[in-house]
């Protein structure tokens, strides 16, 4: 099986929203390369795909909202137990700072969970100081945050700062139309990264899921 071939098959059958043809594809590749292989080799990077093409213009947001929907049922339903699968060693919120616009937000937490995260979302509309409490509570590590008005983004600060203020080495991933017109914009306010799509999630979780690993003291070995 060419696994390219398949990656655009199975893209396609996503896109066009054709499920029944997506879960034979499925079907197929597990029966010859098991579940988690199809989790690894196909739906992060189809997914990312489709988030490049949504950023170029060439998918709609419906697209991707969708294909990230047949994915996710995919890894909750059909494969029960393989959602842990990326042994994350952080815990993981999501949520929208002030505003009320969710689409966004709603399209990144489905990809991530599609491929594989267990992603706690705090809803929206949320201020500062409730996330704060929140993080706290739940001990969470990775914490993205969307937002839609400029003033939004800047109370991210806020919260990072008082973040600090109690010695909480929290992750902040922050997104939303105020980064992409300002690229140094989330350095201003003090986040971690930023994302403009939800491949660009996907890929600065794993690199900071990966640097945790990493830098994990190791035991002597007699």
């Amino acid at each position: 099986m060419d696994v390219n071939n398949f990656k655009a098959e199975f893209m396609q059958a996503l896109i066009n929203y054709e499920k029944t043809q997506a879960y034979h594809l499925f079907e197929e590749y597990i029966r010859q390369n098991g579940p988690s292989k199809f989790i690894d080799d196909i739906i992060v990077s189809v997914l990312e795909e489709i988030g490049n093409n949504w950023d170029n213009g060439k998918f709609s947001l419906s697209q991707v909202y969708l294909s990230s929907q047949i994915c996710e049922e995919f890894v909750n339903k059909i494969l029960p137990g393989i959602n842990n699968k990326n042994d994350n060693p952080f815990k993981i919120a999501i949520v929208t700072l002030e505003d009320h616009h969710t689409l966004g937000k709603k399209i990144v937490k489905s990809i991530l969970q599609s491929c594989g995260f267990n992603i706690i979302d705090y809803g929206h509309g949320i201020t500062s100081e409730k996330i704060i409490e929140n993080v706290i509570r739940d001990n969470i590590k990775i914490l993205l945050i969307s937002v839609l008005m400029y003033p939004s983004a800047l109370k991210i600060k806020t919260i990072k700062e008082k973040l600090s203020e109690k010695n909480l080495n929290i992750k902040i991933l922050a997104g939303g139309a105020p980064f992409r017109l300002d690229q140094k914009l989330w350095q201003e306010v003090g986040a971690d990264s930023a994302g403009h799509n939800a491949s660009d999630a996907i890929k600065i979780i794993n690199r900071w899921i990966l640097e945790e690993k990493y830098n994990e003291p190791r035991n002597n070995i007699a």
